[in-house]
């Protein structure tokens, strides 16, 4: 917990205490009295709103969560209750004291900071008018010491888990209106003894916020506070967000969701961008699919890039949707994203190949039945092909081959790109005699002419194929689709969330 979020929230609760406790005159019966009075007068919620810094938001997040919420008038011991006061004269670190119908002017790249005095937060929502597909904003909630509170994780609307937003499913298939528009006005919960909240969203360039926060007093009375947040133009220089997919095309269980960043994204904005990302699935008459995924950024190539894989292959005959809300989202202390991108795409059959350098083999299962069983010939012991999960990248009906590892210029037909290290699925007929009984290719698996154009119609982008029974695997390293060389465990420490 920083020093200025500490001052900030014990600042509530200092003034809360005076103000309870100062006498009004010098007749006894006149302080009681008076005393009543003021504690009357001092009931009425206060809030500030106001912005905080990313490192401020950072360091206050790391403050050990309590499930005991603290006492706010016992956390402020009195000799420091003079200083704490003196320390937000009218406007501290969560901002001048707000009032319903205020507009309040920010910076990009910012936290949101919401505070009350004399009453606990009951719930906090945050609109992005820029980015109205973006519901809440979670944040963090704090007790008057300064303590991070736990919250319950199912309040925490807009979370970035892509697997199973519950939006309702009318029994046509279609997304019910009244459920969706119900879920985009929820509030996010505060935990009992609430006294501040921080966003988890920077804020973005160029935007308005909405504002909507309700807090209880001890008397049980709720107060409602509406407020406007205005953030004006960014300068940074504009980072542009593609992928490689295309709306409506249909692809193999394998193929990972794949963005492609025109710059470096800076791994101090990392975690607020993935958190704006959304993935959806549902099955071919709408209804949505539990996909467990992640999000993972790769090395940079120089850009930056980073793909979402599901923990398993996708679940065939599957819709997916993409959402990447991320035009004037900061990605950098000076660049901001210079535009949302959407994308639409479908999971076909099942398709997997296993090639065995063993078995000298190469079978194709399609939705669990095998549909192909064929000789083949895989690498050669001083070219060996790589153990491991390939992923079919293209294919082109002629293609030349070169290597200037092994000095030769090849033209062959039929061939399956699987990995971008030279490793292909190709009609090989000079070697169709021992196809089946040796490995003599340069890491490619080697197919008669018939058999390899019987496997090219079949394949599509994002079909795994399996080598194995070879003496080296693939790495993570140099490649354009690792995703699935990484265990699960490995892939989810590539997220730039906790």
């Amino acid at each position: 917990m920083s020093t200025k979020i500490q001052g900030a929230v014990a600042a509530l609760s200092a003034l809360a205490l005076l103000t309870a406790c100062t006498p009004s005159s010098d007749d006894p019966d006149a302080t009681r009295n008076g005393a009543n009075k003021t504690a009357e007068a001092a009931a009425d919620p206060v809030f500030r709103v106001g912005a905080i810094t990313s490192e401020a938001a950072e360091s206050a997040s790391e403050s050990t969560p309590s499930s005991q919420p603290s006492d706010a008038t016992s956390s402020v011991a009195p000799s420091e209750s003079a200083d704490a006061a003196t320390a937000m004269p009218g406007a501290g670190d969560f901002g001048e004291v707000t009032e319903s119908g205020d507009d309040i002017d920010l910076e990009a790249g910012q936290r949101i900071g919401i505070s009350v005095e004399n009453a606990d937060l009951s719930d906090i929502s945050v609109t992005e008018e820029a980015h109205p597909r973006i519901a809440h904003d979670p944040g963090t909630f704090f007790d008057a010491s300064g303590t991070v509170l736990e919250t319950d994780d199912d309040a925490h609307a807009g979370s970035s888990t892509p697997s199973s937003t519950e939006s309702g499913t009318a029994d046509d298939g279609s997304k019910d209106a009244e459920t969706d528009d119900k879920d985009t006005a929820e509030a996010v919960a505060a935990p009992d003894e609430s006294a501040a909240w921080i966003s988890t969203y920077g804020l973005v360039a160029d935007s308005e916020y909405t504002v909507k926060v309700t807090a209880t007093t001890a008397d049980g009375d709720e107060v409602d506070l509406d407020a406007t947040i205005t953030v004006g133009d960014s300068d940074g220089a504009p980072m542009s967000v593609r992928t490689t997919l295309a709306d409506d095309q249909t692809v193999g269980v394998a193929a990972p969701i794949m963005l492609n960043f025109g710059s470096t994204v800076s791994k101090d904005f990392r975690d607020d961008v993935e958190r704006r990302l959304s993935v959806k699935v549902t099955d071919e008459d709408g209804k949505e699919r539990e996909v467990e995924g992640s999000w993972g950024w790769l090395y940079d190539d120089p850009q930056s890039r980073l793909h979402f894989r599901p923990k398993e292959f996708w679940p065939a005959h599957s819709k997916v949707s993409v959402d990447v809300p991320l035009k004037d989202v900061p990605t950098g202390e000076n660049s901001v994203g210079q535009n949302d991108l959407t994308l639409d795409f479908e999971i076909g059959r099942k398709q997997v190949v296993k090639a065995d350098a063993q078995s000298h083999r190469m079978t194709v299962t399609r939705d669990g039945k095998t549909v192909m069983d064929f000789p083949a010939s895989l690498g050669a012991p001083k070219s060996p092909s790589y153990n491991g999960t390939h992923v079919v990248m293209s294919k082109a009906a002629d293609y030349t081959m070169t290597s200037e590892q092994w000095d030769y210029e090849t033209d062959v037909q039929w061939a399956v790109r699987i990995h971008n290290n030279g490793e292909f699925i190709h009609a090989a007929p000079w070697s169709a005699g021992v196809q089946g009984s040796q490995n003599v290719s340069h890491g490619c698996i080697n197919l008669t002419t018939e058999r390899a154009k019987e496997y090219y119609d079949s394949a599509i982008f994002g079909d795994p194929v399996e080598v194995t029974g070879s003496q080296v695997s693939l790495s993570t390293n140099d490649s354009d689709i690792s995703d699935w060389v990484y265990s699960w465990d490995e892939w989810k420490k590539l997220s730039a969330l906790d």
